[in-house]
Order: C-alpha cells, then sequence, then structure tokens
C-alpha cells in the first residue's frame, strides 16, 4: 500500500539528523555573520605586486611594486596603462579613476608599501621606497591632496630608509619601517610628524629592528607597534609593544608572548580591540592572529593555524586575513594540505570555527616569494561595501582559476552562485522496502549550511540540511519509505544555499523495489 505523503515529508525532515559529520565544528553561513560573498568582481588587474591599500569616499588607493594596469580579463602585456607602483580605483566598479600618480626613485626599486587615509578623508599618505612622486621630491614619505590627487609640497618629511606601516590622526602621522632616522635625527624604526607640515614629533620609540605597522588607540593615547623587532626602549618586547602616543614611552611590553621566529605583519581595530596578523619562519611558528583588548591590553584569543597571515581587516564584526594557510588542526580545523588556503573570516569574539567563507587565489608567479594576496581594505560606495584584496597572485583560484593578477575584489550584496552539484548519489534497497539514498555533500564558498532536495521521478519528496566546508565533505543520507513493491524509482538531488541559489539537478540513480508491482 502507499505510505501518505505526510509520511514521506517526515522522513525527509529527519534526514537531516542522519547527515555526517567530522568533530570539527561546521562553519557559519553566509547570513551570519559573514557578509561579503565569494563572489569576486570585475576588477582592473596589475602586473606586478600590490603592497598596499586605502580607501576614502568610494576611492580605493593601491600602492606596490607594478608599472602597469589593465582591465578584467585581459593577458598581462595587453590593454596595458601606465601606473609606476600607484593606482586610484572605483570602488564600485573596479576600473581606474583619473589620479594616477608616478612613484620613483633615483637608483634602485621604488615601490609603495603603506598608505593611509587622514580622518577627514582630505589627505592620503604614502610610504615605501621612493625619491619623487609626479617629480617632486620627497623622501619615502609623502602627502596627496585626494581632491586634486597632487603632492602636498608643504608637507616635508626625509626617512633614511624605506616606510613600511602608517597610522594617522588629526595631529599626528605615526610610522614605521626600516629607517634609523627622520629628517637627520634618530628616530629608531618608529616615529611621528605634523599631518601638514611633517616637522618632527617627540614620538621616538626605539626598536631594534624594522617597523611594520602602527595603529592608534580610540582614545588616541597610545599607538600599537607591530614588526619585526626584539626590543623597544631597551625592554623585551617582540615583535608587538603599546607606547605613549607622545613621546613613544612603553606603556606595555610583551615579553614572550610571541615566538621570536614569528614576526608581526599587519594590525586592524575595531571599536575594543586590535587584532595582529602574524608570520613565522622554521619550525614552532605562530603564523595565526591574535586578538587583543584595548582596556586591559591583554589577549582576548589567538588562532594556531599555520601559513604565514600578510594583512587582516575587520568589517562588521568578521576578522578576514589574507594568508597562505596549509594547516588549522591545532583549532579542529583543517589539516595539513598541499594547497593553500589564502581567505579565512574568523568572528572577532572566536577563532573557532572558521565561518563559511572560502574565496581563494594562486600564490603568485616564479620570482616572487609566493604568499599571495598581501593586503586588505573595506571600502563603500552607492549602499554597497566591497572587501578588496592585493598582493603577488596572478588568479582566482575559487572562479575557475581564472587570470586576474594583483587585485580582486568581494561584495557584500546578495549570493549569487550556487552550490557545487551533489555527487556520487547512490540509490539502494534497505529493510521494509525502503530505499536508501546517500551522496556526497556540496561545496559553496560563502555558504556551508546547505539544503538538498530530493526527488523522485521528478517529484519533491524530501528536504534534507547538512553543513560542509571544503575540508569536510561529508556523506548525506536519507530513505525513501513511500515505495511500491517491484518498482524502479530514478532519484535526483539539488542543493541550495541560504540566499536560495540553487545547483543543477544531480546524476540521476535508479533502483528496483523488491516484489511484484501492485
Amino acid at each position: 500500500m502507499r505510505k501518505s505523503s505526510a509520511g514521506v515529508v517526515a522522513v525527509g525532515m529527519a534526514a537531516a539528523s542522519m547527515v555526517g559529520f567530522s568533530s570539527a565544528e561546521p562553519a557559519g553561513a553566509l547570513t551570519g555573520p559573514v557578509a561579503m560573498t565569494a563572489d569576486d568582481l570585475p576588477t582592473w588587474q596589475t602586473n606586478g605586486v600590490v603592497w598596499a591599500l586605502a580607501q576614502a569616499d568610494g576611492v580605493v588607493f593601491a600602492g606596490g611594486t607594478f608599472s602597469t594596469v589593465r582591465p578584467p580579463g585581459a593577458a598581462a602585456g595587453t590593454k596595458e596603462q601606465q601606473a609606476l607602483n600607484f593606482q586610484a580605483f572605483d570602488a564600485a566598479s573596479g576600473a581606474p579613476t583619473s589620479c594616477r600618480l608616478s612613484f620613483t626613485v633615483g637608483s634602485g626599486t621604488a615601490t609603495v608599501r603603506a598608505l593611509a587615509v587622514s580622518p577627514d578623508k582630505s589627505t592620503l599618505y604614502a610610504g615605501g621606497t621612493f625619491g619623487a612622486v609626479n617629480g617632486t621630491k620627497v623622501g619615502n614619505l609623502a602627502a596627496v591632496d585626494i581632491a586634486t590627487c597632487t603632492v602636498k609640497p608643504d608637507f616635508k618629511v626625509s626617512a633614511s630608509a624605506q616606510v613600511r606601516g602608517i597610522a594617522v590622526t588629526s595631529s599626528s602621522v605615526y610610522f614605521g619601517g626600516n629607517f634609523t632616522s627622520v629628517g637627520g635625527q634618530t628616530r629608531q624604526h618608529f616615529a611621528a610628524v605634523d599631518p601638514a607640515t611633517g616637522a618632527l614629533r617627540p614620538f621616538a620609540p626605539a626598536a631594534d629592528d624594522a617597523g611594520k605597522s602602527l595603529l592608534v588607540s580610540p582614545d588616541g593615547s597610545k599607538v600599537v607597534l607591530g614588526g619585526d623587532f626584539a626590543t623597544v626602549n631597551g625592554a623585551d618586547s617582540h615583535a608587538l609593544a603599546v607606547v605613549d602616543a607622545t613621546t613613544g614611552a612603553n606603556v606595555r611590553t610583551y615579553p614572550g608572548f610571541i615566538e621570536p621566529t614569528s614576526t608581526v605583519q599587519d594590525l586592524t581595530a575595531d571599536a575594543t580591540g586590535f587584532y595582529t596578523g602574524n608570520e613565522g619562519t622554521g619550525g614552532g611558528v605562530f603564523d595565526g592572529r591574535i586578538a587583543m583588548d584595548f582596556s586591559t591590553l591583554d589577549q582576548r584569543w589567538r588562532d594556531t593555524c599555520l601559513g604565514a597571515t600578510q594583512a587582516v581587516q575587520v568589517y562588521k564584526g568578521v576578522l578576514y586575513s589574507a594568508s597562505h594557510a596549509h594547516n588549522c588542526s591545532s583549532m579542529g580545523q583543517f589539516p595539513q594540505m598541499n594547497d593553500r588556503q589564502h581567505l579565512l573570516a574568523e568572528s572577532v569574539d572566536n577563532p573557532r570555527p572558521l565561518l563559511g567563507w572560502f574565496p581563494d587565489t594562486d600564490d603568485g608567479p616564479a620570482g616572487t616569494e609566493q604568499i599571495g594576496p598581501r593586503a586588505l581594505t573595506a571600502a563603500s560606495k552607492g549602499g554597497t561595501d566591497y572587501l578588496w584584496v592585493g598582493g603577488e597572485f596572478t588568479r582566482v583560484a575559487s572562479n575557475g582559476n581564472r587570470l586576474q593578477q594583483g587585485l580582486v575584489r568581494f561584495p557584500n550584496t546578495p549570493d549569487t552562485r550556487s552550490p557545487s552539484v551533489p555527487q556520487a548519489l547512490t540509490a539502494s534497497l534497505a529493510a521494509r522496502g525502503a530505499v536508501r539514498l546517500t551522496w556526497q555533500a556540496s561545496l559553496d564558498l560563502d555558504d556551508s549550511a546547505l539544503t538538498y532536495t530530493v526527488y523522485r521521478n521528478g517529484t519533491r519528496i524530501a528536504t534534507v540540511s547538512g553543513s560542509s566546508t571544503f575540508w569536510i565533505r561529508p556523506t548525506v543520507s536519507t530513505s525513501d519509505t513511500a515505495t511500491q513493491p517491484g518498482t524502479t524509482y530514478s532519484y535526483q538531488v539539488t542543493v541550495s544555499d541560504a540566499a536560495g541559489n540553487t545547483s543543477a539537478m544531480s546524476a540521476a540513480a535508479s533502483v528496483t523495489t523488491y516484489g511484484t508491482a501492485p
């Protein structure tokens, strides 16, 4: 006798508990807390490495070591426009604006390594290795009027070597790098100047090695320093320190806090805390991210994924990071793998589990460090937000491994890509005339919580919910008990994400039940 349709629905709903899982917790869906999709948008490219990104009023500034830009989809060497180590882009279209600056140097290789915008968004500060901007002489640090895209000649600073990090307030421009003097006065890897004139401030923390990143506390009283150093003002404080914003005197040091083979490559902050991005070398390294509390200056959490972190960016409760992660097993996440996952997302409250957002790039071409992405910024225009990624990559691995060099961006618009089509569907006979169905879980790069719809002979009969990530692709299963004896059934499955994007039908699996047809 045919079972009632209500019985079929009940079976389908119960099947959700039958989905197989690893002991690792599933990642979150796009709708919470991840807001950016993994759907990359058409973006102009560079012919070299993008080291730094900044944004203001719907414009994204990119600095690095490159000489041209070209349209999305254009092969290297074609349709190029000159852009000497800098280009401004429209955040919404991904196309260049009319703001083009040439950063050059008399000898050696010019490069832009740091970009930061003033709080009023009128001035862009650029640091790196360069002696002139559009022919105006500068000394590794320059100020640019954003409205006119011209160098501010009254801002006169001369750092003795490369500038690698910048933080700006209304009263000071803080910067760090390889330099040991500024304007002929001793400044050991960190300094501050007047934002209008470039006059040197008394801020003078003495670090014994390069400064790479800085940020200022919300109340303006403290500056967080990150870099390669082992000591600050003579105190043991490897890679991380907090100093007074006026004098540079130590406020908090961190002896033994970060492994000696690890350095802080980048810093970012929200209203309550700051976050480090770390790179290590050799065995026993720390390559992950640390969340710190602004009020106590203590650690809130740290993740221990392996694969050097180059950049971090907070956006709406999520910490996005650029790295070449290859092992997060110490956090109960993905195991050691030969491939690299270059972009990750974590809740600012807890790094575990990794959130379900896994767009990816390649490492970059031979002859580079092959790190992949190196810079992040979040920009807004026309009511849409965009996460921009810069680096030395040449392909977007998560989108058909298509060619895309130096820059890529992701929006917070509704997700448009469907999960992968369910694979390896099998139909087998079970007890009491039931048909057992199994298939491999699908993958969606910005939704880990998926809904499968099962069809019998073209008619929908059940839905099954399950979670999956690129490293956890469990077998999903359900049973059809509403069958008749001696009858052949054909089954197919589709899968939908939280936005309603639905895959194509799976390949069909057929089975004939026992007995004689009625």
